[in-house]
């Protein structure tokens, strides 16, 4: 007669303990991927004030080539007799000729520089400049931009709800570094990051004055920020 042995409970509660500590663990871990999530920001920026041409070279020019049959005149050339030059005799040195190796030249003192430690430089941040530091257009747009992505934030709601989008918004740079007519051209699909987008533009203004020998008049500027969560 066969006996059949009962169920293995030590085996159920091993696989029932090792299925509970699985799933603490993965719950752990997702929260932590969650809270330490890292978050950036991309920013583009582009004069569409100054509508961009094509620059096509000019043809070089080419020489005009002479008809068949033509003549062409016959150059006059008269040679003339090159004149005979006479031999120079050098002169006799003097005697007594100082020699030059013997004189001594004395040398100036030259001060020496106040000396500047390197610890005493601080750079100058570029979004702090004032008009007359900047030798291009490209130089002072980089400036706007660097300015607004030091105001840039990613808001607290779209993270924790892990939206990410692309804003892309239009503004009047006006001469006297002020900013109107600013407003979403192409939004994303939450208010918050729309909102987010214009208060960079906002809190970054007023920027420096335009340098004039660089832009004449107001400038329209368009701007795209990139809100992601990698």
């Amino acid at each position: 007669m066969v006996s059949r042995s009962g169920p293995n409970w030590l085996l159920r509660t091993l696989i029932v303990l090792s299925l509970g500590v699985h799933a603490a663990l993965l719950i752990h871990l997702s929260g932590i991927y969650h809270a330490g999530a890292l978050t950036y920001i991309e920013m583009t920026l582009q004069n569409i004030h100054r509508p961009q041409g094509r620059d096509i070279p000019r043809p070089r020019p080419r020489p005009e080539t002479p008809a068949p049959g033509a003549q062409v005149p016959k150059l006059n050339v008269v040679q003339r007799p090159l004149p005979r030059l006479k031999p120079l005799t050098p002169a006799a040195a003097p005697a007594a000729a100082p020699s030059p190796l013997g004189e001594r030249i004395g040398v100036p003192a030259i001060p020496r520089p106040p000396a500047v430690a390197a610890s005493d430089w601080v750079p100058k941040f570029q979004a702090e400049a004032t008009p007359t530091e900047f030798m291009t257009a490209d130089s002072y747009l980089e400036m706007v931009k660097l300015r607004i992505e030091s105001r840039k934030r990613y808001p607290r709601a779209a993270k924790n709800a892990r939206i990410e989008g692309r804003v892309a918004i239009r503004f009047i740079l006006a001469a006297d570094g002020g900013v109107r007519d600013l407003a979403v051209t192409r939004g994303a699909r939450s208010d918050a990051l729309n909102t987010a987008a214009l208060d960079a533009v906002r809190q970054a203004a007023p920027f420096p004055p335009p340098p004039a020998n660089l832009f004449k008049g107001d400038l329209a500027l368009e701007l795209t920020i990139v809100f992601e969560l990698t």
